[in-house]
């Protein structure tokens, strides 16, 4: 069991373990992950003709299951 003394200190928050609801508030390299693969996903979409209706749900899917 791992014994806590004064030179070991307790971090004052938890960890966060979920991105909030609102991407505006999710730390930066969360909103630039969800960029670069919103932009690779349109980019995508326009060269094989697909439709990128829901290419910004499944970015932001994909950097949530990640994060």
């Amino acid at each position: 069991m791992e014994q806590i003394s004064e030179y070991q200190l307790v971090p004052a928050a938890p960890a966060v373990r979920a991105l909030p609801e609102d991407r505006n508030q999710w730390p930066r390299d969360a909103g630039e992950a969800h960029g670069r693969l919103l932009r690779e996903l349109n980019r995508w979409s326009r060269d094989n003709d697909w439709p990128s209706t829901l290419n910004s749900w499944v970015a932001e899917e994909a950097v949530r299951r990640e994060f």
